[in-house]
């Protein structure tokens, strides 16, 4: 059988990488005692997949894994084993058996959601934070710069973004952003914060912005048509 785990990366591992998150859920899973799968050849590893990358900083509540086991488990009975031996920071939120999906986990994931809190220099009014959201969705493109293995590349996240809201709230500006991610297109909430300052900054003034930006993602969805799905909803 194979479970479609949902877990959360809090605050005690806000700074771990994706490589050291991957190697903590392996020892947790490991201790667990849960009939896990590895493959084959001189050099077994666990086999398990996860859904996409959180960035160094960045806070979560709806990550998801896929995990082999050879032959049936209860799926609560795999959340209690594997939080009792998980690492601070880290917890099982909810796990569902695979019984439809086929694809991985990578390829169905199409929607990303954050919340973002941005410091500022000044208090603003409520008013003044949508007259900031209704200026930057009203632009029709806006263009970031990308390094990959070819070189160097402008790239345009205005289609990506999906959706952008913006509240006062304590001397900070506080978003909520939704954005296309996966294979077929990927948008990094760092890109629509850049975004908005480029955006906010001709009126404002680059000391508007405090530092210290937080970032957390909401969660992660399959978007078909209208329709909006988490991986537990379509597993």
């Amino acid at each position: 059988m194979r479970l479609c785990l949902q877990y959360s990366k809090e605050e005690e591992a806000r700074f771990l990488s994706h490589l050291d998150l991957m190697r903590a859920m392996e020892r947790a899973l490991r201790r667990a005692q849960l009939p896990l799968v590895f493959s084959e050849g001189f050099n077994p590893h666990l086999c398990v997949s996860y859904a996409s990358a959180l960035a160094v900083g960045v806070t979560s509540e709806g990550e998801y894994l896929d995990l082999p086991l050879k032959g049936d488990w209860p799926a609560e009975e795999a959340v209690q084993r594997i939080n009792a031996v998980l690492p601070a920071g880290l917890k099982m939120v909810a796990a569902v058996p695979v019984t439809q999906r086929r694809e991985s986990l990578m390829a169905i994931i199409n929607l990303a959601r954050y919340r973002v809190e941005i410091p500022l220099r000044q208090a603003i009014e409520q008013k003044e934070a949508e007259e900031m959201i209704a200026q930057v969705l009203a632009r029709p493109a806006y263009s970031v710069l990308r390094r990959g293995k070819k070189g160097e590349r402008q790239v345009d996240i205005r289609p990506g973004l999906w959706q952008l809201q913006g509240w006062a709230e304590n001397n900070k500006l506080i978003l909520h952003i939704a954005v296309q991610t996966g294979s077929q297109g990927n948008v990094k909430p760092e890109e629509v914060i850049e975004m908005v300052k480029d955006t906010v900054s001709f009126s404002r003034g680059e000391n508007f912005w405090g530092e210290n930006i937080r970032i957390h993602r909401l969660g992660l969805y399959i978007r078909e048509n209208d329709k909006i799905y988490s991986p537990l909803e379509r597993a």
